[in-house]
């Protein structure tokens, strides 16, 4: 593409900056500051960590604070960000059945092992606006006890212990592919998708889930089970090699099963699987959808690996359609030409003639409109 620089240069890009931060805190009332949002609002901080590809609560609600509460452009800071930060070790694998589950439901049984543990959530209630609520602190004390945290039973373990679930092939290499280093290449393995898939924008993963389940694929699943809560993270010991837990993240689990008896010669269920920073239930569950229907490898667009990667990414998305306000008068000015001269060709009427048709005033210089 061709571009032209952008008439008044840097005074007047640093003005509108400047006016940017202006409308960000003007007003009457008090900012909110760092930890406000990091405590108050949890589920866009998780998004961002999420979507940013980097766990960092902190950095998360710093950057939805600078960006005004803009999803998208709060996940391109903080993985800018990550860019630049050194690797100086890797954690071993994690295994999420050792979560700490605030929250652990199955629609699939009603009785499993652990029980179902709603947690706190709003799914069973109406979704209305409450005209009463003012943000303050409920009344009613809660008492959570000291008991110590048990580990639950996956749910998907009861259908494996009777072989009806064909898992996907095992990954070969015992090296993981790290998509932040290396470029995903087709066909991609599935420990790639699920890394891509995982960092994409959770509107994305939604909307191509749903057209699956819309019709426009053969997955419409059961999920196994839901999870939320804190996952133990582990690295090697540098002097006994045993594992040690440093810390650990929230992140959300989904598993879910799809019925394809009708096309094996031994029915079994399809496995999907999701898991992302923070609690984004929604995102986790499109993630198993998704995962689900690239296993299919068919023709419709949840199913083509490379048209998913390619699309759900919200950084590359939301740079690409965000460029589209940068200054593209080369590009326009051939295109026009190019029309006007196919339209004279085919003896179309063109309106005035060349010495009479106007000429925009390209020189006109770029203004920052503040009123104060």
């Amino acid at each position: 593409m061709g571009y032209v620089a952008v008439k008044a240069g840097e005074k007047v890009i640093r003005r509108s900056e400047e006016l940017f931060e202006k409308r960000r805190v003007e007003g009457e009332d008090e900012q909110l500051s760092v930890e406000q949002i990091e405590s108050q609002f949890g589920r866009l901080v998780g998004q961002v960590m999420s979507e940013g590809g980097l766990y960092a609560p902190k950095l998360a609600a710093r950057v939805i604070k600078q960006a005004q509460g803009d999803a998208a452009e709060a996940a391109f800071l903080l993985r800018a960000y990550r860019s630049t930060l050194e690797r100086s070790d890797e954690s071993t694998s994690s295994d999420p059945d050792s979560m700490f589950a605030t929250r652990r439901v199955s629609p699939a049984y009603k009785d499993v092992p652990g029980g179902q543990i709603l947690g706190a959530t709003k799914d069973y209630t109406q979704r209305l606006i409450d005209f009463d609520f003012d943000g303050t602190d409920p009344t009613e004390e809660w008492d959570l006890g000291n008991s110590e945290p048990t580990s639950l039973r996956n749910v998907m373990e009861v259908l494996r212990e009777e072989n009806l679930v064909k898992d996907p092939s095992p990954i070969v290499d015992d090296t993981p592919t790290d998509t932040t280093r290396e470029p995903v290449m087709f066909p991609a393995s599935r420990d790639a998708i699920l890394q891509e898939l995982a960092r994409g924008e959770t509107g994305a993963v939604t909307a191509l889930a749903y057209s699956a389940l819309r019709g426009y694929g053969q997955v419409h699943p059961t999920l196994g089970e839901v999870r939320v809560g804190a996952l133990p993270v582990e690295i090697e010991h540098p002097y006994t090699g045993d594992p040690a837990e440093v810390t650990s993240v929230d992140v959300t689990e989904s598993e879910s099963v799809v019925p394809v008896y009708a096309k094996r010669d031994d029915p079994k269920f399809s496995f999907g699987y999701g898991l992302v920073f923070g609690r984004n239930e929604r995102k986790a569950i499109g993630m198993t959808i998704l995962d689900a229907s690239i296993q299919l490898d068919g023709n419709e667009p949840a199913e083509d690996a490379e048209f998913v990667l390619d699309t759900v990414d919200g950084i590359d998305s939301f740079g690409f359609i965000e460029h589209l306000k940068l200054p593209h008068y080369v590009t326009f000015q051939s295109i026009l030409d190019r029309i006007r001269a196919i339209r004279e060709r085919q003896g179309f009427d063109t309106g005035e003639s060349d010495d009479e048709r106007s000429v925009p005033e390209w020189e006109t210089p770029l203004t920052v409109n503040d009123d104060d």
